[in-house]
């Protein structure tokens, strides 16, 4: 247990990428908003201590160029590792938009068909009342539930077990009744996600993070991007942090993401998110139309969220193909998504009609990635 909650920064890093000597951002393009390195920083602190959290880093593009990669405070607190552009985490739930790549250069191959049933590709997935399609799981309005801790058994051990066969993996929660009629209603659901695992893997032939890495990592430059495995070794590793009664942060619970590397399991640095969006926008990844379909509105505006138990919510966002199209202050429509996962919070967002991507990463809870992610972008879209 880590015994204190507000901690010493560390001496803030050089910066690597993209600063003039006067500490001025060079952003490129002739409209760009000039922003100063020490006003980034300086918000980057406040944000830390507002939030109370050991570490946070930051990495922004403008007009397709990395120009600030950055941290402050720690990457892990026991030896004191300094946070930075290239920490890595596991991204949580955006690991859900690093996955759909894939899946779409296979629609793109008409290896998979969006509107065909989940059956098609996993025949072991049992038969419903309705329908399940690949656009359903896509888009959280299938009908499965989300993670509810019961499927991991007493004291949560099997979220202890490594899956080499993500068949077995499914058999934690796939027998399980759905939330609500499949296309009626929309509820989270990173089990449905989970399963771009299997799709992927028999439309292509290839194991899923091979696949990824070959078509989808390795083309948009993403060398620090991988499953989360415990046993291996990873170079940057950054770790989580959870509080307990009295504020002081303590590790989170062990847990091994092979049951959900396509919803939950992807570990990366906010670098490669960058890279990973600048790679769709630039035509690296998909071509300009299927890129419009996966960040395209998905579902009817009058569907509403399930909440269990209780009454329908309105949706608060524009669902696409995996990604969440929201609205920023100013009017600006964005995909975006957030993740949360082993005491780690993520967010990316990609204003790709505004020349404009960035991503955050953060080691403690509670955190609003969302919120302090798009005042970052401001700092960057002013006159755009």
């Amino acid at each position: 247990m880590i015994t204190e909650g507000t901690i010493r920064r560390p001496a803030l890093r050089a910066l690597t990428i993209g600063l003039a000597v006067s500490g001025a951002i060079a952003v490129p393009g002739a409209r760009a908003q000039q922003v100063s390195r020490d006003q980034l920083i300086d918000y980057m602190e406040q944000i830390r201590n507002e939030n109370d959290l050991p570490g946070l880093s930051l990495a922004v593009a403008v007009d397709g160029e990395i120009v600030f990669s950055e941290g402050v405070g720690y990457a892990e607190m026991d030896n004191r590792i300094p946070a930075s552009g290239r920490t890595v985490h596991n991204t949580g739930s955006v690991s859900k938009v690093l996955s759909v790549v894939g899946l779409m250069q296979l629609v793109e191959q008409g290896k998979v068909d969006l509107d065909a049933t989940i059956q098609t590709y996993l025949p072991y997935y049992p038969e419903r009342r309705f329908p399940i399609t690949v656009r359903h799981i896509l888009t959280h309005t299938s009908g499965i539930r989300h993670y509810n801790g019961v499927e991991f058994g007493p004291d949560g051990l099997l979220a202890l077990k490594h899956y080499d066969d993500f068949e077995e993996a499914t058999r934690l929660w796939r027998d399980d009744p759905l939330a609500y009629d499949t296309g009626t209603a929309w509820m989270y659901s990173s089990h449905a996600h989970n399963l771009q695992h299997g799709i992927v893997e028999a439309a292509s032939g290839m194991g899923f993070e091979e696949y990824l890495r070959r078509h989808v990592w390795e083309p948009a430059g993403m060398m620090a991007t991988q499953f989360d495995v415990p046993s291996r070794v990873v170079q940057n590793r950054g770790h989580g942090y959870l509080r307990d009664g009295q504020g002081r942060f303590i590790h989170p619970a062990p847990e091994d993401p092979s049951y959900k590397y396509a919803g939950g399991g992807i570990i990366s640095n906010v670098e490669d998110l960058v890279r990973f969006a600048l790679a769709i926008n630039d035509g690296r990844l998909l071509s300009p139309e299927t890129v419009a379909e996966m960040h395209g509105p998905q579902i009817d505006p009058s569907i509403q969220q399930h909440v269990p138990g209780g009454q329908p919510q309105p949706l608060g966002h524009e669902q696409a193909l995996a990604w969440f199209i929201r609205t920023d202050q100013a009017g600006r429509r964005y995909p975006s998504h957030t993740g949360t996962v082993k005491g780690t919070r993520s967010f990316l967002g990609n204003w790709n009609d505004y020349g404009v991507v960035v991503a955050l990463q953060v080691n403690a809870l509670p955190f609003d990635s969302a919120r302090y992610g798009e005042a970052i972008a401001q700092m960057f879209l002013a006159g755009r």
